[in-house]
């Protein structure tokens, strides 16, 4: 049987090892084509292309990997190379543990989001697939007016839905955190703020807001919650107030 301390060796291994083969395929397969073709842009023309991309990603990427990986544990790898993280990933290992009631950053947790974030994948190659297969005889339907029409709303029903989600206090494994939504006014207000001053101010420094909102948002919330505006509850302490069990405990 497989200690705890074998288990996180082994996932940490596999995972770097997948990590850099989807590093290599994804900057191979474009590299071995531009020097077949002899087509190879030249530094300048890559910098050009890319420069405005990457102030946005790269704090966005780097962000990513330090506030999920407590959450998501060693699943992390699986997140970061099949993507959709926020859309996704994230909010299936969030739920799976909601429902499993597991604590995030536990060593349950850790395999509960695992299971999770590997189903989700499979399910997700599966759809591709099948959709793949499917669009060539299916292309006369899609282009109906009406299921055009259905599908303009797909995005704005499914970033509802997320929302709706995050503004919950429940975070899973039966953690509640109540008025968690007050520590996103300030970072709101400020980044509203340099909008109305000047759009062109902000355009291409979105990555840029995303880390300076990360501390802005962890001192507001450790302020409000010494404040008493935020509070956590733990199971153990909806189990100290029930007042079933205190009978129970009497009798």
């Amino acid at each position: 049987m497989r200690t705890k301390e074998q288990y996180m060796n082994e996932m940490h291994r596999v995972g770097r090892i997948g990590s850099i083969g989807a590093i290599l395929i994804m900057l191979g397969i474009p590299t071995i084509i531009a020097v077949a073709f002899d087509a190879f842009p030249g530094f300048d023309t890559i910098f050009m292309a890319t420069a405005g991309l990457l102030a946005v990603f790269i704090p966005i990427a780097i962000s990513e990997v330090v506030s999920f990986t407590p959450v998501l544990g060693t699943s992390i790898y699986l997140t970061l190379i099949t993507g959709n993280v926020m859309n996704l990933k994230l909010p299936t290992a969030l739920n799976a543990m909601d429902i499993t009631n597991t604590e995030q950053g536990s060593e349950k947790g850790d395999i509960i989001s695992g299971i999770a974030i590997a189903t989700s994948s499979i399910m997700t190659i599966v759809v591709i697939g099948v959709c793949v297969v499917l669009m060539t005889p299916l292309k006369p339907l899609f282009a109906e007016p009406a299921v055009q029409t259905a599908t303009s709303y797909i995005l704005p029903a499914l970033f509802g839905g997320l929302s709706i989600g995050a503004l919950g206090s429940n975070v899973g494994g039966g953690i509640k955190i109540k008025g968690r939504m007050k520590a996103i006014i300030v970072p709101a207000i400020v980044v509203s703020a340099l909008c109305f001053v000047s759009i062109e101010l902000v355009e291409g420094l979105q990555g840029i807001l995303i880390l300076i909102t990360i501390p802005m948002i962890y001192f507001t919330s450790k302020l409000l919650y010494k404040k008493g505006k935020i509070t956590v509850i733990l199971p153990s302490d909806e189990v100290n107030d029930d007042p079933t069990l205190e009978s129970e405990k009497e009798a």
